[in-house]
């Protein structure tokens, strides 16, 4: 449980990410022509901008199906390679009277070992750390996705809340790395961004 009564709202959010970002573009006017503008903008050109293109409409379309508070962005480090790296899903998250940093904590813990169909959690890290918003509380997850018929594919992520100080509401940053090479270090470098989140309180 949360000490001290929660009347605080997050008025405003903001993260630091770094260059090589983008914001996935999913807004009905101007979704259908961002994947070949953001290729175009990269300079990239040939099979690589249409490898691209590929790429970023499939992020748009499984993001759709994702709730509509959060707010995406795809790494692209390299572009060369016409491939995102990672998958960013921001979100802000009400919590009910019994949640808190440690209730959230238990939540990513029991992750551990569960199984559903075509998914199996193969490892779970746990953690919590002081961020300048607030508490940080993150899970890392390897998952194996078997899809009928398909070779079993490994996923890594990381899923952090970050709980500012008698907030009713958690910051929530899930980061979807899209091969096993994508980062060097996912806890290190999605936590070094998530230590850059800004939240503007105002009394709620």
């Amino acid at each position: 449980m949360l000490r001290g009564k929660r009347n605080r709202i997050i008025a405003d959010c903001d993260i630091g990410l770094t260059e090589d970002w983008y914001p996935v573009d999913l807004e009905p006017e101007t979704a259908s022509a961002w994947p070949r503008t953001l290729a175009g903008e990269l300079g990239l050109s040939g099979d690589v901008k249409e490898r691209l293109v590929e790429r970023l409409g499939t992020v748009q379309e499984t993001m759709r199906r994702m709730p509509s508070h959060l707010t995406t962005a795809v790494w692209i480090p390299d572009p060369s390679t016409g491939d995102v790296a990672s998958i960013l899903g921001l979100g802000l998250v009400q919590l009910a009277d019994d949640q808190g940093p440690e209730t959230y904590l238990e939540s990513l813990a029991a992750d551990e070992g569960r199984r559903e169909l075509g998914v199996e959690f193969q490892n779970v890290q746990t953690w919590t750390a002081p961020v300048e918003a607030g508490l940080a509380v993150g899970a890392y997850n390897l998952i194996a996705h078997t899809d009928l018929g398909e070779e079993t594919t490994v996923e890594e992520r990381t899923v952090i809340g970050v709980f500012p100080p008698r907030s009713k509401e958690m910051v929530e940053c899930i980061f979807t790395a899209q091969s096993l090479n994508s980062y060097d270090d996912i806890i290190q470098q999605t936590m070094g961004l998530v230590a850059t989140i800004e939240v503007a309180l105002e009394r709620g």
